[in-house]
C-alpha cells in the first residue's frame, strides 16, 4: 500500500476528539501509520506570532514531533500538508494558493486558530483560509496551546 493510500485511509477517519498526549501510545501507531515521515509547512499569512510560537514548541523534547516521524520543512514541494496561520491578507493570498499548488497530492489543510477558520471581514482585505483556496480538512480553533495543536495533530493522524 502507498504512502497515498495509507494516508488517504487516515484522513477518513478523522475525528474531533480530544485526549491527553500520555494517554496515548503514539510511539508505537503513528510511525506504523505512515510509514514515512510527515513533513508540514507552515505558512503565517497574516496572524501575529502567538500561534506560530505555539506551533514551533511542538519540537521541543515535551512533545518531540521529530519522535512519532512529524516536522517541519521550508519548502511546499516538500510538504505533506500546509498549515495556515491567521487571517489570508490581499498580499498573501497569491503566495497561499501557489504553495497549494505545489504541494503533492493528496493535499491537506490544517486551518489554526479562529482568524483562519472564519475571518470577521473586519477588513475587507482579509479572508479565512476557506474562502481562498476552498478547502480546508483540519481546523483547530480558538487560540491553541502547543497541547491542543499536538492533540488535533494525533488524532487527525489516527
Amino acid at each position: 500500500m502507498s504512502f497515498i493510500n495509507i494516508t488517504k485511509e487516515v484522513f477518513t477517519k478523522m475525528k474531533n476528539k480530544k485526549v491527553k498526549p500520555e494517554e496515548l501510545d503514539l510511539k508505537n501507531k503513528v510511525p506504523k501509520v505512515l510509514k514515512k515521515s510527515l513533513k508540514l509547512r507552515c505558512i503565517d499569512v497574516g496572524d501575529n506570532e502567538e500561534i506560530m510560537t505555539e506551533l514551533y514548541s511542538l519540537e521541543w523534547p515535551q512533545f518531540s514531533l521529530e519522535s512519532y516521524n512529524i516536522s517541519f520543512t521550508a519548502s511546499p514541494k516538500h510538504a505533506d500538508w500546509i498549515f495556515v496561520v491567521g487571517a489570508v491578507t490581499k498580499n498573501m493570498q497569491k503566495a497561499l494558493k501557489d504553495a497549494y499548488e505545489v504541494v503533492p497530492d493528496p493535499k491537506v489543510i490544517i486551518a489554526c486558530g479562529d482568524k483562519a477558520i472564519k475571518w470577521d471581514n473586519r477588513f475587507e482585505d482579509c479572508k479565512s483560509v476557506k474562502e481562498v483556496l476552498w478547502k480546508v480538512d483540519l481546523e483547530i480553533p480558538w487560540n491553541p496551546s502547543s497541547k491542543d495543536i499536538f492533540n488535533y495533530l494525533v488524532n487527525f493522524i489516527k
